[in-house]
């Protein structure tokens, strides 16, 4: 649970980093409504003060997705279906049942490096809470022999899930704000919003065009910084940026640090030379999914996926202060922290 003082200042940081989003300074700002939800500060920023209305509607909509697709919610779908395995199939609603589809087409394209099937080796874990610790090997090895995302028995027909084995759970965590992002894009969209930032706890979503007409300016996160710091800016005129890293969600012990991103074949955080990974892509899930999958593949081969996959764009950060980008970032990444190299185009 976020505390109020880390609320307020979250959101201070937020409002800051929308600023160079937005790149409005000295212009009319947008019209913004900031909540904490899906265990993060939120915000939807408008550039049409005639679209008011749909800032309030937007959150409604957020809240409604959480409380179908969070594990942390004891009755949302993902919580009865984890509740049910090894039992009968869940009938499941159209975006939920949507969202574990699309989570599978991510699995596939990452051969498995993205997996919503990992929640038995993240509860082990206990990131994020207060009992974070080193897991007992021999339960985190039985909890990775659960990690499997082909276990997931979807029916189309039906519009169901089925857990097949008593233990398995799916932790959508991964790919969830993304999805939720687009979700309130369409829906803005549809009501005739003309243009604004959706901005999920640091998943960037632009669309529509800016009063002046010129491209959003996106910070790339700083994995050494706080949320809001940026080692340069990624020019779009639509699009989201997601990013991964090491700095996000983590814990110390015996003075060694465990972060989030697990290695789906060992159980334990992966290790490699990635300090941050953020994906360019029109469709934000894709860049919440991607974003773990290319980090957990680390440089040489998360790049490669990127390279090989239409729509797909990457800035990766490594623990040495490299910076590499895609080949399609080439006339609109540019670095602005000095204390980072530049090594160009992977």
């Amino acid at each position: 649970m976020i505390s109020k003082k880390r609320f307020l200042i979250s959101a201070v940081l937020i409002l800051l980093a929308a600023v160079l989003v937005c790149g409005c300074t000295g212009k009319p700002k947008p019209i913004r409504q900031t909540e904490l939800a899906l265990g993060t500060v939120c915000s939807v920023s408008l550039f049409d003060s005639k679209e008011k209305a749909l800032l309030p509607a937007s959150f409604s909509l957020i809240s409604q997705l959480e409380g179908r697709i969070s594990k942390n919610i004891p009755d949302s779908e993902i919580s009865k279906l984890n509740r049910n395995a090894g039992g009968s199939p869940v009938v499941l609603s159209q975006p939920v049942f949507q969202l574990l589809t699309m989570a599978r087409k991510f699995s596939i394209l990452s051969e498995g490096m993205f997996d919503v099937t990992i929640d038995p080796v993240v509860e082990l874990w206990g990131i994020g809470t207060d009992h974070a610790s080193v897991p007992d090997p021999d339960k985190l090895n039985h909890a990775v022999s659960l990690v499997d995302y082909r276990k997931v028995v979807l029916d189309r027909d039906r519009s169901s899930a089925f857990l097949p084995e008593k233990e398995l759970a799916v932790d959508l965590g991964g790919i969830a704000k993304g999805y939720i992002a687009d979700c309130v894009k369409d829906f803005l969209v549809s009501h005739g919003a003309g243009g604004g930032i959706i901005d999920l706890g640091g998943n960037i979503l632009v669309f529509g065009k800016k009063p002046d007409g010129s491209d959003y300016r996106i910070g790339i996160q700083d994995p050494f910084g706080g949320r809001g710091s940026s080692i340069g800016v990624v020019s779009m005129s639509e699009g989201s940026v997601v990013t991964s890293g090491i700095y996000e969600r983590f814990f110390e012990q015996d003075g060694k640090r465990y972060h989030h991103i697990f290695d789906v074949k060992t159980g334990f955080p992966v290790e490699n030379n990635l300090s941050g990974v953020s994906i360019v892509t029109r469709e934000s899930a894709a860049g919440d999914a991607l974003s773990t999958a290319v980090f957990a593949l680390g440089l040489e081969k998360g790049m490669a996926l990127v390279e090989k996959t239409d729509g797909v764009e990457a800035v990766c950060i490594t623990k040495n202060k490299e910076v590499y980008i895609s080949s399609g970032l080439k006339d609109c990444f540019t670095l602005t922290d000095r204390d980072f190299t530049m090594r160009g185009a992977f």
